[in-house]
Protein backbone atom coordinates (compact mmCIF):
# COMPACT_ATOMS: atom_id res chain seq x y z
CA UNK A 1 0.00 0.00 0.00
CA UNK A 2 1.39 3.42 -0.93
CA UNK A 3 1.47 6.28 1.54
CA UNK A 4 -0.88 9.21 0.90
CA UNK A 5 0.85 12.24 -0.65
CA UNK A 6 2.12 14.91 1.70
CA UNK A 7 -0.09 18.03 1.67
CA UNK A 8 1.24 20.91 -0.43
CA UNK A 9 1.87 23.80 1.95
CA UNK A 10 1.60 26.27 -0.96
CA UNK A 11 -2.04 25.40 -1.58
CA UNK A 12 -4.31 27.09 0.94
CA UNK A 13 -6.91 24.87 2.55
CA UNK A 14 -10.48 25.74 1.63
CA UNK A 15 -12.26 27.79 4.26
CA UNK A 16 -15.09 25.89 5.89
CA UNK A 17 -18.24 27.75 6.67
CA UNK A 18 -19.01 27.94 10.37
CA UNK A 19 -21.79 25.49 11.30
CA UNK A 20 -25.21 27.00 11.66
CA UNK A 21 -26.17 27.23 15.33
CA UNK A 22 -28.82 24.70 16.32
CA UNK A 23 -31.94 26.49 17.48
CA UNK A 24 -33.46 24.65 20.41
CA UNK A 25 -36.89 24.88 21.88
CA UNK A 26 -37.27 26.32 25.39
CA UNK A 27 -36.20 24.00 28.20
CA UNK A 28 -39.18 21.70 28.78
CA UNK A 29 -40.41 20.36 32.08
CA UNK A 30 -39.98 16.57 32.03
CA UNK A 31 -40.92 14.02 34.70
CA UNK A 32 -37.21 13.65 35.55
CA UNK A 33 -36.48 17.38 35.38
CA UNK A 34 -34.25 16.85 32.32
CA UNK A 35 -33.78 19.08 29.27
CA UNK A 36 -34.92 16.40 26.83
CA UNK A 37 -34.76 18.76 23.84
CA UNK A 38 -31.04 19.39 24.35
CA UNK A 39 -30.33 15.73 25.07
CA UNK A 40 -32.04 14.61 21.86
CA UNK A 41 -30.25 17.36 19.92
CA UNK A 42 -26.82 16.11 21.01
CA UNK A 43 -27.64 12.54 20.00
CA UNK A 44 -28.82 13.83 16.61
CA UNK A 45 -25.67 15.91 16.13
CA UNK A 46 -23.48 12.92 17.02
CA UNK A 47 -25.59 10.40 15.10
CA UNK A 48 -22.91 9.63 12.50
CA UNK A 49 -20.04 9.48 14.98
CA UNK A 50 -21.38 7.69 18.03
CA UNK A 51 -18.64 5.08 17.87
CA UNK A 52 -15.99 7.84 17.87
CA UNK A 53 -17.81 9.37 20.83
CA UNK A 54 -17.56 6.07 22.70
CA UNK A 55 -13.86 5.80 21.85
CA UNK A 56 -13.24 9.31 23.19
CA UNK A 57 -15.17 8.48 26.36
CA UNK A 58 -13.04 5.46 27.20
CA UNK A 59 -9.83 7.24 26.16
CA UNK A 60 -10.68 10.12 28.52
CA UNK A 61 -11.63 7.75 31.32
CA UNK A 62 -8.48 5.64 31.13
CA UNK A 63 -6.22 8.70 30.72
CA UNK A 64 -7.57 10.31 33.90
CA UNK A 65 -8.03 7.07 35.86
CA UNK A 66 -5.74 4.36 34.40
CA UNK A 67 -6.58 2.03 37.30
CA UNK A 68 -10.08 1.61 35.82
CA UNK A 69 -8.70 -0.03 32.67
CA UNK A 70 -8.42 -3.33 34.56
CA UNK A 71 -12.21 -3.45 34.90
CA UNK A 72 -12.62 -3.94 31.14
CA UNK A 73 -11.59 -6.58 28.57
CA UNK A 74 -8.71 -6.07 26.16
CA UNK A 75 -11.10 -5.66 23.22
CA UNK A 76 -13.48 -2.75 23.78
CA UNK A 77 -15.64 -3.03 20.66
CA UNK A 78 -18.60 -4.66 22.39
CA UNK A 79 -18.25 -2.33 25.37
CA UNK A 80 -18.42 0.73 23.10
CA UNK A 81 -21.49 -0.64 21.37
CA UNK A 82 -23.22 -1.12 24.71
CA UNK A 83 -22.39 2.43 25.78
CA UNK A 84 -23.90 3.85 22.59
CA UNK A 85 -27.00 1.69 22.96
CA UNK A 86 -27.45 2.81 26.56
CA UNK A 87 -27.14 6.51 25.68
CA UNK A 88 -29.68 6.23 22.88
CA UNK A 89 -32.05 4.24 25.10
CA UNK A 90 -31.76 6.71 28.00
CA UNK A 91 -32.41 9.76 25.83
CA UNK A 92 -35.26 7.99 24.04
CA UNK A 93 -36.92 7.13 27.37
CA UNK A 94 -36.28 10.43 29.16
CA UNK A 95 -39.96 11.46 28.94
CA UNK A 96 -41.14 8.24 30.59
CA UNK A 97 -40.16 8.24 34.25
CA UNK A 98 -41.16 4.64 35.02
CA UNK A 99 -39.35 3.26 31.98
CA UNK A 100 -36.11 5.16 32.45
CA UNK A 101 -35.92 4.53 36.20
CA UNK A 102 -36.50 0.80 35.71
CA UNK A 103 -33.83 0.68 33.00
CA UNK A 104 -31.28 2.64 35.03
CA UNK A 105 -31.88 0.56 38.14
CA UNK A 106 -31.20 -2.56 36.09
CA UNK A 107 -28.02 -1.00 34.70
CA UNK A 108 -26.87 -0.11 38.19
CA UNK A 109 -27.35 -3.64 39.47
CA UNK A 110 -25.72 -5.12 36.38
CA UNK A 111 -22.62 -2.88 36.56
CA UNK A 112 -21.74 -4.40 39.92
CA UNK A 113 -20.35 -7.42 38.07
CA UNK A 114 -17.72 -5.17 36.43
CA UNK A 115 -16.54 -3.92 39.83
CA UNK A 116 -18.10 -0.46 39.39
CA UNK A 117 -18.68 1.26 42.74
CA UNK A 118 -20.33 4.55 43.71
CA UNK A 119 -17.00 6.40 43.74
CA UNK A 120 -16.46 5.66 40.03
CA UNK A 121 -19.56 7.47 38.79
CA UNK A 122 -18.11 11.01 38.99
CA UNK A 123 -15.14 9.99 36.82
CA UNK A 124 -17.45 8.35 34.28
CA UNK A 125 -19.59 11.49 34.04
CA UNK A 126 -16.63 13.81 33.53
CA UNK A 127 -15.27 11.55 30.76
CA UNK A 128 -18.66 11.46 29.01
CA UNK A 129 -19.26 15.24 29.01
CA UNK A 130 -15.70 15.83 27.82
CA UNK A 131 -16.20 13.30 24.98
CA UNK A 132 -19.33 15.14 23.80
CA UNK A 133 -17.50 18.47 23.96
CA UNK A 134 -14.53 17.11 21.98
CA UNK A 135 -16.61 15.33 19.34
CA UNK A 136 -19.14 18.09 18.68
CA UNK A 137 -16.70 21.01 18.84
CA UNK A 138 -18.38 24.32 17.89
CA UNK A 139 -21.79 22.64 17.83
CA UNK A 140 -21.56 21.95 21.57
CA UNK A 141 -23.27 24.73 23.52
CA UNK A 142 -23.59 25.77 27.15
CA UNK A 143 -27.14 24.44 27.14
CA UNK A 144 -25.96 21.04 25.89
CA UNK A 145 -23.37 20.92 28.66
CA UNK A 146 -25.84 21.85 31.40
CA UNK A 147 -28.34 19.30 30.06
CA UNK A 148 -25.84 16.44 30.13
CA UNK A 149 -24.40 17.35 33.53
CA UNK A 150 -27.93 17.34 34.96
CA UNK A 151 -28.84 14.14 33.11
CA UNK A 152 -25.70 12.33 34.19
CA UNK A 153 -26.17 13.36 37.83
CA UNK A 154 -29.64 11.82 37.66
CA UNK A 155 -28.37 8.70 35.90
CA UNK A 156 -25.57 8.22 38.43
CA UNK A 157 -27.89 8.72 41.40
CA UNK A 158 -30.44 6.14 40.22
CA UNK A 159 -27.80 3.59 39.20
CA UNK A 160 -25.63 3.90 42.31
CA UNK A 161 -28.57 3.80 44.72
CA UNK A 162 -29.93 0.72 42.96
CA UNK A 163 -26.51 -0.97 43.13
CA UNK A 164 -26.14 -0.18 46.83
CA UNK A 165 -29.58 -1.62 47.61
CA UNK A 166 -28.83 -4.71 45.55
CA UNK A 167 -25.50 -5.26 47.32
CA UNK A 168 -27.37 -5.78 50.59
CA UNK A 169 -29.34 -8.70 49.13
CA UNK A 170 -27.38 -10.21 46.23
CA UNK A 171 -23.83 -10.92 45.09
CA UNK A 172 -22.30 -8.98 42.21
CA UNK A 173 -22.39 -12.23 40.22
CA UNK A 174 -23.08 -15.91 40.75
CA UNK A 175 -20.51 -18.66 40.18
CA UNK A 176 -22.21 -21.58 38.44
CA UNK A 177 -20.66 -24.98 37.72
CA UNK A 178 -21.40 -26.51 34.33
CA UNK A 179 -22.98 -29.93 34.89
CA UNK A 180 -24.18 -30.60 31.33
CA UNK A 181 -22.90 -29.54 27.92
CA UNK A 182 -24.18 -30.95 24.65
CA UNK A 183 -23.82 -29.72 21.07
CA UNK A 184 -27.14 -30.23 19.29
CA UNK A 185 -25.82 -28.68 16.08
CA UNK A 186 -22.27 -27.95 15.01
CA UNK A 187 -22.65 -24.33 16.13
CA UNK A 188 -25.23 -24.67 18.90
CA UNK A 189 -24.91 -26.05 22.43
CA UNK A 190 -27.20 -26.57 25.40
CA UNK A 191 -25.52 -25.75 28.71
CA UNK A 192 -26.88 -26.44 32.17
CA UNK A 193 -25.11 -24.89 35.15
CA UNK A 194 -25.77 -24.96 38.89
CA UNK A 195 -25.21 -21.65 40.70
CA UNK A 196 -23.42 -22.04 44.03
CA UNK A 197 -26.15 -20.01 45.76
CA UNK A 198 -29.82 -19.44 44.98
CA UNK A 199 -30.30 -17.63 41.66
CA UNK A 200 -33.76 -16.00 41.51
CA UNK A 201 -35.05 -15.18 38.03
CA UNK A 202 -38.24 -15.21 35.99
CA UNK A 203 -38.92 -17.04 32.69
CA UNK A 204 -38.12 -14.80 29.74
CA UNK A 205 -35.29 -13.00 31.50
CA UNK A 206 -31.65 -12.99 30.42
CA UNK A 207 -28.29 -12.65 32.14
CA UNK A 208 -24.75 -11.70 31.18
CA UNK A 209 -22.44 -14.70 31.28
CA UNK A 210 -18.64 -14.84 31.46
CA UNK A 211 -16.58 -17.90 30.60
CA UNK A 212 -13.30 -18.56 32.48
CA UNK A 213 -11.78 -18.98 29.01
CA UNK A 214 -12.70 -15.37 28.14
CA UNK A 215 -12.04 -13.28 31.28
CA UNK A 216 -13.84 -9.92 31.59
CA UNK A 217 -15.88 -10.58 28.44
CA UNK A 218 -19.58 -10.75 29.28
CA UNK A 219 -22.32 -11.68 26.82
CA UNK A 220 -26.10 -11.78 27.28
CA UNK A 221 -27.97 -15.09 27.07
CA UNK A 222 -31.60 -15.88 27.88
CA UNK A 223 -32.47 -18.52 30.41
CA UNK A 224 -34.04 -21.42 28.51
CA UNK A 225 -35.72 -23.09 31.49
CA UNK A 226 -38.16 -21.99 34.15
CA UNK A 227 -36.76 -21.91 37.71
CA UNK A 228 -36.18 -25.51 38.82
CA UNK A 229 -36.19 -27.25 42.19
CA UNK A 230 -32.66 -28.54 41.56
CA UNK A 231 -31.40 -24.99 40.90
CA UNK A 232 -30.08 -25.71 37.40
CA UNK A 233 -30.10 -22.84 34.90
CA UNK A 234 -30.14 -23.69 31.18
CA UNK A 235 -28.73 -21.63 28.30
CA UNK A 236 -28.87 -22.23 24.54
CA UNK A 237 -25.79 -20.75 22.88
CA UNK A 238 -25.08 -20.39 19.17
CA UNK A 239 -21.52 -19.62 18.05
CA UNK A 240 -21.79 -16.34 16.15
CA UNK A 241 -19.17 -15.47 13.53
CA UNK A 242 -15.96 -14.53 15.28
CA UNK A 243 -17.72 -14.27 18.64
CA UNK A 244 -15.09 -14.98 21.27
CA UNK A 245 -17.46 -15.80 24.10
CA UNK A 246 -20.05 -17.76 22.12
CA UNK A 247 -17.37 -19.90 20.44
CA UNK A 248 -15.78 -20.65 23.81
CA UNK A 249 -19.15 -21.66 25.26
CA UNK A 250 -20.09 -23.85 22.31
CA UNK A 251 -16.79 -25.55 21.45
CA UNK A 252 -14.52 -25.30 24.49
CA UNK A 253 -16.78 -25.53 27.54
CA UNK A 254 -17.10 -28.79 29.43
CA UNK A 255 -18.60 -30.15 32.66
CA UNK A 256 -16.77 -28.81 35.68
CA UNK A 257 -16.11 -25.36 34.23
CA UNK A 258 -17.33 -22.51 36.44
CA UNK A 259 -19.17 -19.72 34.66
CA UNK A 260 -19.99 -16.34 36.12
CA UNK A 261 -23.61 -15.24 35.75
CA UNK A 262 -24.75 -11.65 36.26
CA UNK A 263 -28.03 -10.52 37.77
CA UNK A 264 -31.17 -11.49 35.83
CA UNK A 265 -32.71 -8.76 33.67
CA UNK A 266 -35.56 -8.30 31.25
CA UNK A 267 -39.15 -9.26 30.66
CA UNK A 268 -41.24 -11.73 32.67
CA UNK A 269 -42.73 -13.77 29.84
CA UNK A 270 -45.03 -15.74 32.14
CA UNK A 271 -46.27 -12.70 34.09
CA UNK A 272 -49.09 -14.06 36.26
CA UNK A 273 -50.69 -10.60 36.48
CA UNK A 274 -51.60 -10.56 32.78
CA UNK A 275 -54.75 -12.24 31.50
CA UNK A 276 -54.14 -11.64 27.79
CA UNK A 277 -53.31 -14.53 25.49
CA UNK A 278 -49.72 -14.69 24.22
CA UNK A 279 -48.25 -14.38 20.74
CA UNK A 280 -44.60 -15.46 20.64
CA UNK A 281 -42.43 -15.06 17.53
CA UNK A 282 -38.95 -16.58 17.58
CA UNK A 283 -36.05 -17.25 15.27
CA UNK A 284 -33.03 -19.41 16.06
CA UNK A 285 -32.05 -19.39 19.75
CA UNK A 286 -34.69 -16.73 20.33
CA UNK A 287 -36.86 -19.73 21.19
CA UNK A 288 -34.94 -20.18 24.48
CA UNK A 289 -36.84 -17.64 26.65
CA UNK A 290 -40.13 -18.82 25.15
CA UNK A 291 -39.38 -22.37 26.27
CA UNK A 292 -38.79 -21.07 29.78
CA UNK A 293 -42.09 -19.19 29.74
CA UNK A 294 -44.03 -22.18 28.42
CA UNK A 295 -42.59 -24.45 31.11
CA UNK A 296 -43.86 -22.09 33.81
CA UNK A 297 -47.29 -21.67 32.21
CA UNK A 298 -47.60 -25.44 31.98
CA UNK A 299 -46.53 -25.98 35.58
CA UNK A 300 -49.09 -23.60 37.01
CA UNK A 301 -51.87 -24.75 34.64
CA UNK A 302 -52.28 -21.26 33.25
CA UNK A 303 -55.45 -20.80 31.21
CA UNK A 304 -54.10 -18.44 28.55
CA UNK A 305 -53.75 -19.48 24.93
CA UNK A 306 -50.25 -19.26 23.46
CA UNK A 307 -49.35 -19.13 19.75
CA UNK A 308 -45.66 -19.72 18.95
CA UNK A 309 -44.30 -18.99 15.47
CA UNK A 310 -40.83 -20.54 15.29
CA UNK A 311 -38.48 -19.84 12.36
CA UNK A 312 -35.23 -21.48 11.33
CA UNK A 313 -32.78 -21.35 8.45
CA UNK A 314 -33.92 -24.86 7.54
CA UNK A 315 -35.88 -27.71 9.14
CA UNK A 316 -32.83 -29.10 10.93
CA UNK A 317 -32.16 -25.77 12.64
CA UNK A 318 -35.55 -25.93 14.40
CA UNK A 319 -33.75 -27.76 17.19
CA UNK A 320 -36.37 -26.99 19.86
CA UNK A 321 -39.36 -28.24 17.87
CA UNK A 322 -39.51 -31.67 19.62
CA UNK A 323 -39.44 -29.90 22.99
CA UNK A 324 -42.23 -27.56 21.93
CA UNK A 325 -44.31 -30.50 20.70
CA UNK A 326 -43.85 -32.39 23.98
CA UNK A 327 -45.00 -29.31 25.94
CA UNK A 328 -47.99 -29.07 23.59
CA UNK A 329 -49.06 -32.62 24.48
CA UNK A 330 -49.48 -31.53 28.11
CA UNK A 331 -50.37 -27.87 27.63
CA UNK A 332 -53.27 -28.09 25.20
CA UNK A 333 -53.67 -24.32 24.88
CA UNK A 334 -50.38 -24.13 22.96
CA UNK A 335 -50.27 -23.80 19.17
CA UNK A 336 -46.88 -24.10 17.42
CA UNK A 337 -46.31 -22.97 13.83
CA UNK A 338 -42.86 -23.90 12.37
CA UNK A 339 -41.65 -21.47 9.69
CA UNK A 340 -39.02 -22.46 7.11
CA UNK A 341 -38.52 -20.65 3.82
CA UNK A 342 -39.49 -22.66 0.73
CA UNK A 343 -36.39 -21.15 -0.90
CA UNK A 344 -34.13 -23.12 1.43
CA UNK A 345 -31.52 -22.20 4.05
CA UNK A 346 -29.93 -19.43 2.00
CA UNK A 347 -33.15 -17.40 1.90
CA UNK A 348 -33.09 -14.56 4.43
CA UNK A 349 -36.33 -12.86 3.37
CA UNK A 350 -37.30 -10.80 6.42
CA UNK A 351 -40.93 -10.50 5.30
CA UNK A 352 -41.69 -14.21 5.51
CA UNK A 353 -42.44 -14.37 9.23
CA UNK A 354 -44.40 -11.09 9.23
CA UNK A 355 -46.58 -12.25 6.34
CA UNK A 356 -47.35 -15.58 7.99
CA UNK A 357 -48.14 -14.08 11.38
CA UNK A 358 -50.42 -11.44 9.83
CA UNK A 359 -52.23 -14.06 7.79
CA UNK A 360 -53.17 -16.01 10.91
CA UNK A 361 -55.39 -13.31 12.36
CA UNK A 362 -55.89 -10.30 14.57
CA UNK A 363 -53.46 -10.08 17.52
CA UNK A 364 -54.60 -6.81 19.11
CA UNK A 365 -55.84 -8.52 22.28
CA UNK A 366 -52.56 -10.41 22.84
CA UNK A 367 -49.35 -9.77 24.68
CA UNK A 368 -46.62 -10.08 22.04
CA UNK A 369 -43.03 -11.26 22.51
CA UNK A 370 -40.48 -11.33 19.67
CA UNK A 371 -36.95 -12.74 19.91
CA UNK A 372 -34.51 -13.58 17.16
CA UNK A 373 -32.43 -12.09 14.34
CA UNK A 374 -32.78 -8.38 13.66
CA UNK A 375 -34.31 -8.64 10.18
CA UNK A 376 -37.01 -11.08 11.28
CA UNK A 377 -37.88 -9.17 14.44
CA UNK A 378 -38.14 -5.81 12.67
CA UNK A 379 -40.20 -7.14 9.75
CA UNK A 380 -42.63 -8.98 12.02
CA UNK A 381 -42.85 -5.95 14.31
CA UNK A 382 -43.75 -3.68 11.39
CA UNK A 383 -46.55 -5.98 10.32
CA UNK A 384 -47.91 -6.21 13.86
CA UNK A 385 -47.89 -2.42 14.18
CA UNK A 386 -50.06 -2.30 11.07
CA UNK A 387 -52.67 -4.06 13.21
CA UNK A 388 -52.36 -1.19 15.72
CA UNK A 389 -51.30 -3.38 18.61
CA UNK A 390 -50.55 -1.07 21.57
CA UNK A 391 -46.81 -0.64 22.09
CA UNK A 392 -47.12 -1.51 25.79
CA UNK A 393 -48.24 -5.02 24.79
CA UNK A 394 -45.10 -5.68 22.68
CA UNK A 395 -41.66 -6.74 23.92
CA UNK A 396 -38.70 -7.36 21.58
CA UNK A 397 -35.35 -9.04 22.14
CA UNK A 398 -33.03 -8.47 19.19
CA UNK A 399 -30.48 -11.31 18.82
CA UNK A 400 -28.56 -9.73 15.93
CA UNK A 401 -27.78 -11.84 12.87
CA UNK A 402 -28.66 -15.48 12.23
Amino acid sequence: MTSPPEPDASVPEPQRAAPEPVKLEPVPSSPMGLDTVALRATITLAEDKLDQLAQRFYANLFASHPELRDLFPASMETQRSRLVGALVRIVGSAENRDDIVSYLEGLGRDHRKFGVITEHYASLGSALVLAFRQELGDQWTERHEKAWIKAYDTIAMVMSESAERDAVMSPAWWDAEVVFHRRLLDDLAIIQARPHTDYPYRPGQYAYVMSPRRPKMWRAYSMASAPRDDGLVEFHVRAVGAGWVSSALVWRTEAGDVLRIGAPQGYDLANPRSERDLLCIAGGVGIAPILAGLQELEQRLDGRRVHVFYAGRDRDSLYALPHLESIGVRYRRLTVVPVVSPEGPEDRSPDLMGNIVSAYGDWREHDVYLAGPTSMVQAALNRLREQQIPEEQIVCDDYGTW
